[in-house]
């Protein structure tokens, strides 16, 4: 198989933001399988770039909410979805947990793992208040029809045991124009990304006309992701 690894860089003028519609996700987490084929990740471990909590409607208690529901029986009655992954924080803590200078934000505002620098002391995991880097206890395995062989060297190239790794936002594709696997796969509509510069996206629409929550705000992260609903009930 001809695997190609481009190192395209951040595109001038743009910095991606995300934004996720509560109201519309049903939690059927195809954004997890598309996230997982898209982004060469081993298919016998445990590690997932994205998790779809299943919430108690009126409640935004992420430390017991439920991490793995079944896909097949949703929507419960009673409950709400959360998408939680990385949120490409404007001040990274993990970014200055790391001692080896491993992991950065760039200029688009995605926050990178060069796996090649990394020698998995898990700071950075200790360091993230959202669950989002992971640990690669084992070689990852990945059939080789399975492959996705179009990667890029900070985002999806394949990686070894032994490093972090996380959400990137689909570097490959997202630095040619095109969407997150995540936010294509959505059935639902439910995920809006594109680039904050741009004042006629429809992430800035979405900021400018709807009330909008970001996680663990308080901590002064900056996430780049937002959350938002049609009905304000769902999480209060």
């Amino acid at each position: 198989m001809d695997i190609r690894c481009t190192d395209t860089p951040a595109q001038p003028g743009v910095v991606f933001g995300y934004a996720l519609n509560i109201s519309k996700c049903q939690g059927y987490r195809d954004c997890v399988d598309a996230c997982v084929k898209e982004n060469n990740l081993g298919r016998d471990s445990q590690v997932q770039y994205i998790r779809v909590l299943q919430m108690d409607r009126g409640t935004r208690d992420l430390e017991h909410s439920e991490h793995y529901h079944d896909p097949k029986e949703v929507p419960v009655e009673g409950k709400y979805y959360l998408p939680v992954a990385c949120m490409q924080c404007d001040n990274p803590p993990c970014v200055k947990a790391c001692p080896t200078q491993a992991t950065w934000k760039e200029p688009d505002g995605i926050v990178v793992v060069d796996y090649d620098w990394c020698i998995g002391c898990r700071y950075c995991m200790t360091a993230c208040p959202y669950w989002a880097r992971h640990f690669n206890w084992t070689e990852p395995k990945i059939p080789a029809d399975q492959i996705n062989p179009d990667t890029n060297y900070l985002g999806n190239r394949p990686r070894p045991k032994g490093v972090v790794e996380k959400c990137h936002w689909c570097t490959q594709r997202t630095r040619q124009g095109r969407q997150p696997a995540c936010q294509e796969a959505c059935p639902t509509g439910a995920r809006i990304f594109g680039n904050l510069l741009d004042p006629n996206s429809e992430i800035r629409w979405v900021l400018a006309n709807k009330q909008v929550f970001r996680l663990k705000e308080e901590l002064g992260t900056e996430p780049k992701f937002w959350y938002f609903t049609d009905d304000l009930a769902s999480t209060r």
